[in-house]
């Protein structure tokens, strides 16, 4: 479903049954808390045996029947945006320079490298993608959260979202203060015509207060980082009240005390398994085929 769509959906109609399939382009829908499946986000893609960020890794993904990939993206020294996360090429592709300082066309030709990239990774026949053609390739098949590597680029992205027709299965986040007297998002553009995912760390005791504190945002899904697993327990209640999903990171990377793929790999069920018992139902994953099978082992085929 694109952002062209002015068709509206009654709640009640499209949960009555199995999630519908043109739900999986539909970001709104697919977080809604009505939803009951626990949502599958491919970082970077499905790039196991593809390439992170590129083409290839959105089609892996649709085929896998993930419902959600996760892309980067800036801006190139001519202002096109193209889809790769690190500032330089250096590691995921065979050109090296800083994206912003170069030009398009310098970035576009060099080649995607396999998996995460690095000295020994084998090439592909695909070059940086621009966010267009990542955007292009998902339409009317999955949802896209995109993360914009630098504030600079963001109006531009939101351009090119709003360009595109393709707001309703789109999710843009951005990190938020939570002390601030006002979030200075409220007053941007785009906002309320594209889906929007605020970022925080969780308080210590403040959780659903915090949650609170953000219901202007109208927020479909939040991305949080915690201390301790039980703090998230303690805002069941405001996200039931805002129907707000709860997505958790289980990159080796996002410092979520032990809650990480590589642990899960061994312990599905004291990772996985855990957060999802704590009220997570969105999980963002690089081990999206060892996710997919605890998945289906715990709830069936439809991940529920």
């Amino acid at each position: 479903m694109s952002g062209a769509s002015n068709a509206i959906v009654d709640e009640e109609t499209l949960f009555a049954e199995p999630l519908k399939p043109f739900l999986a382009a539909d970001v709104k829908a697919l977080s809604s808390r009505r939803n009951p499946a626990i949502l599958t986000i491919a970082h970077r893609g499905f790039w196991r045996e593809t390439a992170e960020n590129s083409l290839a890794s959105v089609r892996a993904a649709i085929a896998a029947g993930v419902d959600m990939i996760e892309i980067d993206t800036q801006a190139t020294l001519d202002g096109r945006l193209v889809v790769i996360h690190d500032a330089t090429l250096d590691r995921t592709t065979t050109g090296t320079g800083t994206v912003a300082q170069l030009p398009f066309e310098t970035v576009r030709r060099a080649m995607l490298k396999t998996g995460a990239g690095g000295a020994d990774a084998a090439l592909t026949q695909e070059g940086v993608p621009t966010l267009e053609e990542i955007l292009e390739e998902a339409r009317g098949k999955i949802t896209v959260n995109i993360d914009t590597k630098f504030a600079r680029d963001l109006p531009q992205v939101m351009e090119t979202v709003l360009r595109l027709g393709i707001a309703d299965q789109v999710l843009v986040k951005t990190d938020i203060d939570l002390d601030a007297q006002h979030f200075d998002i409220l007053d941007a553009d785009w906002f309320g015509r594209i889906p929007h995912m605020p970022m925080f760390a969780v308080r210590p005791g403040r959780f659903a207060e915090d949650l609170a504190r953000i219901a202007p945002l109208s927020a479909p899904m939040i991305e949080v980082k915690f201390k301790d697993i039980a703090d998230l327990e303690t805002g069941h209640a405001e996200l039931e009240r805002q129907n707000i999903r709860l997505w958790i990171n289980t990159l080796d990377v996002s410092h979520c005390l032990d809650f990480n793929d590589t642990r899960a790999l061994a312990e599905p069920d004291a990772v996985w398994g855990a957060l999802v018992d704590a009220g997570v139902g969105a999980i963002q994953t690089d081990e999206v085929a060892a996710f997919r099978t605890w998945l289906n082992g715990r709830f069936g085929a439809e991940g529920k």
